[in-house]
């Protein structure tokens, strides 16, 4: 099926400087302390979009007149009104629980940070969200609100029952029903003594890698609920501690390792009347539970099993308390299978899947017998995600790189086939939500000369109106300097995509020295036609003191079909590296390259791939920056790390030959490593173990560590003092070493 293009919508992107709006050469760029001491050039979209059931109109949370609100809009008239002063909401709740705070982490099971949004009530009437981890009531129409719960231990994943008289809720791993008319209480689920059981709500593991957080949903008539149950005492307690106090705090955390015991899984039934608890035979075995939920009409139930492998993905169907599943869907792949939040259910007989049996994510369309009906979509490009049915449910809406591989459109295609239909043909970023009656969406559209924007569109594809242009007034009277779009070919002869910074007053006469910025890791992008933030704002900050900064997206990256990503598979640090040093020498065949200032940066798995490059490519940096990186792939979780390097007794070498730590002795040049303590992604414990091998090899580096900081050093509270860290050492090791420029 093709796609006309008939246009270069990213690669025309080549080294523009947009004009000032006002202001002067002293002041034409804000600082380090105007970009991350404040949020004045943090973006301005509204956030927490919610239609209204009937898709008459929607809320947003917004800040006008300088007073952050949430505010309901009219999709006929574009009426908006403000419903409630947010911050003064929030405020007043917290002023009601003044006795006490609920702790972050409770017990070793919580994953700090995940919890769950506010959501709508059936009838667009009501506002359920937690404030002091407590459950909360807002009346839209009065802009009151009041507490549903008054408990120790929080509450997380309030979900309305469909007829909105009753929420059903997650307290202290145990699942609840809450009568709305009258608060009464009524527990479902009794882990008893067993800390480590987990009713409704997912284990870290699974929420950070499967993206799953609520695990339960009512039935369509509201008379059950399913969840599923974990069971995470198999898993070691690894222990996070927090020094600032005088008696050290510390946290337990379930924390799943590669090649050790993950969660056990089961699926059940409770009636919502009762507590009868009928489980359902899965067969996930020593596998994931990825996905599940109720088929229409509410009969059988649907989930997806993935092996512990993740080279084969089922989508299955059950009857509650039944001995035995059906298989409905099966994908399988040599490397591993991508699960995704695709599929879409179409009245009682007919499913949408997608899939990547051909090496590009598309969909597919199957009766509820299993039987492919019909290929929807085909082509050298991706699905993204799929949104829903449109208003006569007859074709599907969703996002797609059919453009380009650096941008993301809206589509629709009608499940009779044919050409998928271009809904959003302004050149950058789109991301959608499709009304509940599938009128309409809100597309949020960025790209690198424009932050996130608000658009209302008719599912047609025809835009209404903006809600929210998004302007950032801290930006009028910035000059910006984008980057120049390009290509490179990998030692293979594989295409590469790049960006680069230049200076604003570049000079191909003078040297200059350059930075790498990288990320490398499956299932990530950085070279996009979309606003990059104070990320961006800082590499255009970094070019304004003379450094050239690149960015090559390497084999392993998203957005380029399956066999582009999994050309990593068993072997993380190594292809991504050999692309990176195809980048390196791109750089220094210009002749405007300081090839002795070359530097790379990066955090996570950028900041992974920093000592890889430092330690395994001697003589090609002269500096780099790596935070939160990881250092050996034993000791980071089970679900991502085996999905790209199978289990550690599998494939030893790959470990070794991929983990820094094994190469401290090569380190060449200077490093700094930075780390929040209380980081529960990529614990402390990688740079330490780190660090003790570049002090047995007697190789000198610097660190920084920062207290009670999570896994985002880059966007917590100590974000100022991590920008200017960074770019001091820069100064010093890059900018201000020898050479011209």
């Amino acid at each position: 099926m093709a796609i006309c293009k008939g246009r270069s919508t990213a690669a025309s992107v080549i080294l523009v400087l947009l004009a000032a709006t006002a202001g002067g050469a002293a002041g034409d760029f804000p600082t380090l302390d105007e970009l991350f001491g404040s949020d004045r050039f943090d973006d301005t979209a509204p956030d927490l979009m919610l239609w209204l059931p009937d898709g008459s109109g929607f809320l947003f949370r917004d800040t006008r007149d300088g007073t952050p609100g949430l505010f309901r809009q009219a999709v006929a008239s574009g009426a908006t009104e403000r419903l409630v002063d947010w911050e003064a909401l929030l405020s007043d709740l917290y002023r009601r629980r003044p006795a006490y705070l609920k702790p972050v982490m409770d017990d070793v099971n919580t994953h700090p940070g995940m919890g769950s949004s506010p959501t709508l009530a059936p009838d667009g009437r009501h506002l359920v969200g937690v404030a002091a981890g407590d459950l909360y009531l807002l009346e839209l129409a009065s802009g009151t609100a009041r507490f549903l719960t008054d408990s120790v231990a929080p509450e997380r994943f309030a979900s309305f029952s469909p007829d909105g008289r009753e929420l059903a809720f997650v307290r202290d791993g145990d699942l609840y029903r809450l009568e709305l008319e009258n608060g009464s209480e009524h527990r479902l689920t009794d882990r008893g003594a067993n800390a480590g059981l987990l009713n409704g709500a997912a284990d870290w593991v699974y929420e950070e890698e499967l993206n799953v957080t609520r695990s339960f949903w009512w039935s369509p008539g509201g008379d059950r609920i399913l969840f599923v149950q974990y069971d995470t005492s198999p898993i070691p307690a690894f222990p996070i501690s927090d020094e600032l106090s005088a008696v050290a705090g510390l946290e337990w955390q379930r924390y799943a390792k590669a090649g050790g015991a993950n969660a056990i899984v089961r699926l059940g039934v409770v009636d919502a009347a009762g507590a009868t608890i009928h489980w359902i035979a899965t067969g996930v075995g020593d596998g994931y539970l990825a996905r599940a939920g109720w088929l229409p009409g509410g009969r059988e139930v649907w989930f997806e099993v993935l092996n512990r492998d993740q080279t084969r993905l089922e989508l299955r169907a059950a009857a509650p308390g039944a001995g035995s599943s059906r298989l409905l869907v099966a994908d399988e792949a040599p490397d591993w299978v991508n699960v995704r939040d695709d599929l879409t259910f179409i009245g009682g007989d007919r499913f949408v899947w997608s899939s990547e049996r051909d090496g590009w994510r598309h969909l597919y369309l199957y009766g509820l017998d299993g039987r492919l009906i019909r290929r929807l979509t085909s082509g050298s490009w991706q699905v993204e995600a799929v949104y829903g049915l449109d208003s006569d449910r007859t074709g599907v809406i969703f996002c797609a790189n059919a453009e380009d591989p650096r941008e993301r459109h809206i589509y629709r295609v009608g499940l009779e086939g044919g050409p998928p239909q271009l809904l959003t043909p302004s050149a950058g970023t789109h991301e959608a939500m499709l009304a509940p009656d599938g009128r309409h969406l809100l597309d949020t559209f960025s790209s690198l000369d424009t932050p996130p924007r608000l658009d209302l569109y008719t599912a047609a594809g025809r835009r209404v109106r903006t809600v929210d242009d998004g302007a950032i007034p801290a930006l009028a009277g910035v000059k910006l300097v984008l980057p120049e779009l390009g290509t490179l070919a990998a030692d293979d002869g594989e295409l590469l995509y790049t960006w680069m910074f230049r200076p604003p007053d570049f000079d191909r006469a003078k040297r200059y020295p350059a930075l790498v910025y990288v990320y490398g890791g499956p299932g990530d992008q950085l070279v996009v036609n979309q606003w990059g933030g104070t990320r961006l704002l800082y590499q255009m900050l970094l070019a304004r003191k003379g450094l050239i900064v690149f960015t090559v997206d390497n084999r392993g990256s998203w957005g380029r079909g399956h066999a582009f990503e999994a050309a990593v598979h068993r072997r993380l640090g190594q292809l991504e590296l050999a692309d990176q040093l195809a980048g390196v020498r791109f750089l220094v065949s210009q002749p405007w390259i300081d090839p002795e200032r070359i530097g790379i940066y990066g955090g996570s798995y950028g900041g992974y791939m920093v000592l890889m490059a430092m330690n395994r490519a001697p003589g090609r940096f002269a500096a780099g920056i790596a935070y939160a990186p990881v250092t050996d792939w034993r000791l980071y979780d089970s679900i991502y790390t085996e999905r790209y390097m199978d289990r550690p007794d599998d494939n030893p070498d790959g470990y070794r030959e991929g983990s820094p730590i094994n190469f401290a002795s090569g380190l060449d040049g200077s490093l700094l490593i930075c780390h929040g303590t209380m980081d529960n992604n990529v614990h402390l414990q990688h740079t330490l173990q780190m660090a003790n091998e570049y002090q047995k090899a007697g190789r000198l580096f610097e660190l920084m560590v920062y207290p009670r900081v999570r896994h985002g050093v880059r966007m917590s509270q100590r974000r100022l003092h991590f920008h200017k860290l960074k770019t001091d050492f820069l100064e010093h090791r890059l900018i201000g070493s020898s050479g011209g420029g």
